[in-house]
């Protein structure tokens, strides 16, 4: 039997008073009201220094500006023409074509080798293997031929200059198709000085249009390589920035100082509709 003096283990009694539960003292509820306080400001804390030593993440340069560096190769001590030079780099044999005096453009269809115009040509773009249309974007004085990004790097030729770079979206497309210029796009080799890798990795003769020394130059490697090697080598060269020709056997020739032709690569017996190539001409 249960007494009414007894008390559960959960009742709190005065002795003395009227009996009943007591309320909590006021002070029990600021210090609660502070430790909860002072939880809140401990996870803000924990949660903007773990913020503020977190890595950013790497900022990538997809877009191509129109500040571009816009090159011309000139010099008074020459006629149009090309100049070549022969160099060995990280083992590899490599030759270096500079067109000088010239004007670039884009072609697509069948050039003429007896053309003596032209002072050096290299097919450009590659071509799909199912319909044989060009690979990405391309635009022929001002008239787009393709789209598409399969490829990063890109090739602008506006008022007689070239830029080359690497991004994913690049406004020089549409300027390009706005002021009748040209414009393709292939494998980058090279970024800001620094090799870009890429997929393929079957070995074979290589091409690359580059900037060199402020000079727009275009490097060919004989020997079978992969691309990876090719760009690195490249690099070691001191090439700032570049992308990727047609390689393998694709035709190309030049044009030197004294009117020789030089033949890169034998003209291809299996041309199509849509073989184009960059060309430097005759000022």
């Amino acid at each position: 039997m249960k007494h009414v003096r007894d008390i559960n283990e959960d009742e709190i009694r005065v002795v003395g008073g009227k009996g009943g539960r007591r309320r909590p003292p006021r002070w029990l509820w600021f210090a609660i009201a502070g430790i909860f306080l002072i939880v809140v400001i401990a996870v803000l804390v924990v949660l903007l220094l773990r913020h503020g030593n977190a890595p950013e993440p790497p900022v990538t340069d997809t877009v191509a500006t129109l500040d571009s560096v816009w090159l011309s190769n000139t010099s008074d001590d020459l006629p149009s023409c090309t100049l070549i030079a022969d160099t060995v780099i990280d083992t590899l044999p490599l030759t270096i074509y500079t067109p000088y005096n010239a004007v670039p453009e884009l072609h697509v269809g069948n050039l003429d080798t007896t053309d003596s115009e032209i002072v050096f040509a290299a097919m450009a773009a590659d071509l799909r293997k199912d319909n044989g249309k060009i690979v990405g974007a391309f635009v022929l004085a001002g008239e787009p031929l393709s789209w598409g990004l399969s490829k990063r790097g890109y090739c602008a030729i506006l008022d007689n200059q070239i830029t080359i770079g690497t991004a994913e979206n690049s406004p020089l497309f549409e300027q390009a198709t706005e002021q009748g210029g040209y414009f393709f796009r292939q494998y980058p080799a090279v970024e800001g000085g620094q090799m870009v890798h890429n997929n393929p990795q079957n070995a074979a003769p290589r091409r690359a249009l580059c900037t060199l020394n402020g000079n727009i130059v275009i490097v060919s490697c004989n020997s079978r390589v992969l691309m990876d090697t090719f760009s690195q080598a490249l690099v070691s060269l001191g090439v700032s920035d570049a992308i990727l020709l047609v390689g393998g056997t694709a035709e190309g020739w030049c044009r030197t100082a004294d009117g020789n032709l030089v033949v890169i690569s034998p003209k291809h017996p299996k041309s199509k509709k849509y073989t184009n190539h960059i060309v430097f001409r005759r000022q």
